[in-house]
């Protein structure tokens, strides 16, 4: 059911159905997918499908668990019954099934804890029923301070880079057979490669393919001898998420000035001077349709998770 849930939201545009939707959540409120006026209504069958289909737990549910970095130590809490208990690191790793993959999904500036943990409850909700995987939502203290635009976020592309080092903290404790999907969105994509960077020749024990979802960051920085020259060796594969349209990542090049560099998140991956090898690991899908010119963390989850294959290729390391 799920299925024909996601092929209704993301029919191919040359369809006359096409629509796009956005998730909204409103703390009185459960989670909705509020479609366009103009979109096209279910049928009564498929509606009542639906909501049978969202309303039976599956009988192969993800694990889910967050971990919030603000207190300068990863805190873990655990979803039971829709709320986010308190537990610790030794839990999450007592609890450790190398059997499931893991899939660690890093947010971007301007979230807050509320809204990290909110946002965290709907990805699980939406994802456990696409196959057995434990989902960590990893926050980082990336709430708007009170300064101007850009101090704001060139002050969180540098925070970015140095929360990085609690996450390779946990990356090196897991079991040596894992497997570990990180999936990072905007400045979350810059701690995730920079994890990558740092992660050393310890990144051999464990497999690790990586998503990469509307990534702020150079266009360069994953070439040899660049920011995160070393990242694509830690990694099996890489998805990248293209969208030229999104409004944010169009003021990029002014992070540092006038002039500077595109990011990745709008033009893709500059690939000179890689070998072969580290171009083969790279995809890009170009998700302008899907998307247009927004810049939303869960519009860009949405689109990955709609994207069925690439979902059970880079986080449920199914296939090649």
């Amino acid at each position: 059911m799920f299925r024909l849930f996601e092929q209704f939201l993301f029919a191919r545009r040359s369809k006359k159905y096409y629509i796009e939707a956005e998730v909204f959540t409103r703390p009185d409120r459960s989670p909705l997918i509020v479609p366009p006026d103009d979109a096209m209504k279910p049928t009564l069958p498929l509606f009542a499908s639906l909501l049978l289909a969202f309303s039976v737990p599956s009988l192969k549910a993800a694990d889910a668990w967050f971990a919030d970095t603000r207190p300068g130590a990863a805190s873990f809490s655990r979803l039971e019954a829709d709320a986010w208990m308190p537990s610790t690191d030794r839990e999450f790793l007592e609890t450790f099934d190398s059997a499931a993959p893991l899939v660690v999904v890093v947010h971007g500036n301007w979230m807050s804890l509320a809204e990290a943990k909110a946002h965290g409850k709907v990805l699980h909700q939406r994802s456990r029923n696409i196959g057995p995987h434990r989902l960590l939502v990893w926050s980082w203290p990336s709430d708007r301070i009170g300064t101007r635009l850009r101090q704001d976020v060139q002050t969180k592309a540098s925070r970015a880079d140095a929360q990085s080092k609690h996450l390779i903290a946990l990356l090196r404790s897991l079991p040596a057979d894992s497997r570990v999907s990180l999936v990072g969105f905007s400045f979350g994509a810059k701690l995730v490669c920079n994890a990558l960077q740092n992660y050393g020749e310890e990144s051999s024990t464990h497999r690790i393919r990586t998503v990469l979802l509307a990534a702020a960051m150079d266009q360069a920085s994953l070439q040899p001898g660049n920011q995160y020259g070393n990242a694509l060796a830690a990694t099996e594969k890489m998805l990248v998420h293209v969208n030229r349209f999104d409004s944010r990542l169009r003021f990029y090049p002014l992070l540092n000035g006038c002039g500077g560099p595109e990011a990745v998140g709008r033009e893709g991956i500059n690939r000179h001077g890689m070998s072969a090898e580290a171009m083969g690991k790279i995809r890009s899908v170009s998700v302008n349709r899907l998307i247009g010119s927004k810049h939303g963390f869960m519009n860009s989850l949405a689109t990955f998770l709609a994207c069925r294959n690439d979902f059970k290729a880079y986080a449920l390391f199914l296939g090649d």
